[in-house]
């Protein structure tokens, strides 16, 4: 059922000023109809047209505030708006009081335009022909209008709603690699402050620089593509005071791109999956490969490493990978993921992102 968020007087100045424009193309319809000889002829058209614009306007007023919503809830209690029962029954209820105002109009017309217009049964059936006329087109293009401010009230709401699953999302993933980053990197300092201190000291202020900027990020939805690196790279030097040399780092960044922006938080769950399974799985350690290009109106990111590779072909890979894959599903083509992974050959995670400017900071973005 529509709804009227207008207060009554709202509809009623609504209809002084829109009714007279929407009988202008009924009176050239009819006006085709009836050919006017002259221009009081025409005249007189649109001013039938416009009693019957009025009528029908007002019928439909009380249709959908006095009629409606008791039929509504009587007939189509707890069905969805697009049940055909709901539609059949709306439908029908406007079509009728646009019929019987027609009616109302026609009488107002023979009392004062077209005296005669219901002066025998034939006139009468004529006349009740072009009401129905008049009411089904009057009514189906205000039915269709409704409808369609509903489809797209709806279509609205829902990209709300991903827009919103995507940011609660993102949420999740800060609140799961945050405790766990910081789990690992403590016990990574732990056990260099008696034999190393100053490298305990170095990691620790990287350990402080990383958080900073999730922290800083922790408001916006995209940053540059450069800021992302830097934030990676940082984990990474942390990441290497565990594992020393076995850790082994690869970068092929396409120039210009630092200032695109991409998606917070979106390599650095994947970078830890290709640490955790290329030199955290083999004791020869393992190579983590970080690429960025362009390739026409798209950014391609990919995160690879040369270990294992995940079992049951890519369904593992942990809640971050996880999270980002739903991410990028939720903000639609070409946002993907793609992940290639076999056993012995290594994972492939490949990023497909449009290449132009997207918010940096704000809380409309759709991340």
């Amino acid at each position: 059922m529509p709804r009227h968020p207008k207060p009554l007087l709202r509809d009623i100045l609504d209809a002084l000023w829109q009714q007279p424009l929407w009988a202008i193309p009924f009176a050239l319809f009819f006006g085709v109809l009836s050919a006017p000889r002259d221009a009081g002829g025409w005249v007189r058209v649109y001013e039938i047209s416009l009693t019957y614009a009025y009528c029908i306007r007002a019928g439909l007023l009380v249709i959908a505030r006095a009629v409606l919503p008791p039929l509504v809830g009587r007939v189509c209690r707890g069905l969805p708006e697009t049940s055909p029962r709901r539609v059949i029954t709306v439908s029908a209820s406007y079509i009728g009081g646009a019929v019987l105002s027609s009616f109302g109009a026609a009488a107002i017309v023979n009392a004062t335009f077209l005296p005669g217009l219901l002066g025998g049964p034939r006139s009468v059936l004529v006349s009740g022909l072009f009401a129905v006329v008049f009411a089904l087109l009057f009514t189906g293009i205000n039915v269709a209008r409704v409808f369609y401010r509903e489809s797209v009230a709806r279509a609205r709401a829902e990209a709300q709603a991903r827009a919103e699953l995507a940011r609660a999302e993102l949420r999740a993933l800060r609140a799961q690699v945050n405790p766990h980053f910081l789990f690992n990197t403590l016990n990574s300092i732990a056990a260099l402050i008696a034999e190393n201190p100053a490298a305990a000291e170095d990691t620790t202020t990287r350990l402080a620089e990383t958080f900073r900027y999730t922290l800083a990020t922790s408001e916006r939805s995209h940053a540059p593509l450069g800021e992302e690196l830097a934030f990676v790279r940082s984990c990474l030097e942390i990441e290497r005071t565990r594992f020393g040399d076995r850790l082994r780092v690869e970068e092929a960044i396409e120039p210009g791109l630092d200032h695109v922006p991409v998606p917070t938080l979106l390599l650095q769950p994947l970078v830890e999956n290709a640490v955790l399974h290329g030199a955290g799985a083999r004791p020869a350690g393992g190579t983590v490969r970080i690429s960025a290009r362009r390739e026409g109106d798209r950014l391609v990111l990919e995160v690879a490493d040369d270990g294992p590779g995940l079992d049951g072909g890519g369904a593992a890979g942990g809640f971050g990978l996880r999270s980002v894959r739903e991410r990028l599903a939720l903000a639609g083509p070409p946002h993907a993921l793609d992940l290639e992974s076999a056993p012995g050959a290594g994972t492939r995670v490949r990023i497909t992102l449009p290449l132009h400017p997207a918010p940096v900071a704000g809380a409309g973005s759709t991340w």
